[in-house]
């Protein structure tokens, strides 16, 4: 099928790229028996969620198959199965989640840099970027928008 595409420019040559990937993973998902894919799931699960994983930088996929048993391939057919997502994004969204938490305490007196490397992300701009593509704002409108709510329940709270 790739073969008879004709590529216009950049752009279809790299959509066809990923067409390519995806066909790909969902080849390897097939042949990969549901025992297996179990496995790979707690592995993931205990590793990168249970273990907070994620919240180191150099914590690769590589190494999480490494620590499975596994391939990559094989993990990120895993992760795509159980997840929708490849290994950068679940990742991604656990940090963001992270920050999300860290960012709702009222209490704490960390920057958004200590909470960004905190989170796992290695630098402020990865984390940004994350922070905006999953919540849709800047981890500074998240957490002003949070306390301010916070603060609004607290005071009806008190009033009832």
């Amino acid at each position: 099928l790739l073969v008879n595409l004709t590529i216009k420019s950049s752009t279809t040559y790299i959509f066809m790229i990923e067409l390519d990937v995806e066909i790909t993973e969902k080849a390897y998902s097939r042949r990969i028996n549901r025992a297996t894919l179990e496995k790979i799931h707690k592995g993931v699960h205990n590793y990168i969620i249970v273990a907070r994983r994620f919240r180191d930088v150099n914590y690769t996929a590589k190494r999480l198959a490494d620590d499975i048993g596994t391939n990559t391939r094989y993990l990120s057919a895993a992760i795509r199965f159980y997840y929708g997502s490849n290994y950068s994004e679940l990742v991604n969204k656990l940090r963001v989640e992270e920050a999300k938490r860290m960012l709702s305490d009222a209490d704490t007196t960390m920057t958004m840099e200590e909470i960004s490397y905190s989170a796992g992300f290695a630098n402020r701009q990865s984390f940004y970027t994350a922070f905006d593509k999953y919540c849709g704002m800047t981890p500074k409108k998240y957490r002003h928008d949070i306390l301010a709510r916070n603060a609004d329940e607290a005071f009806e709270l008190i009033i009832e």
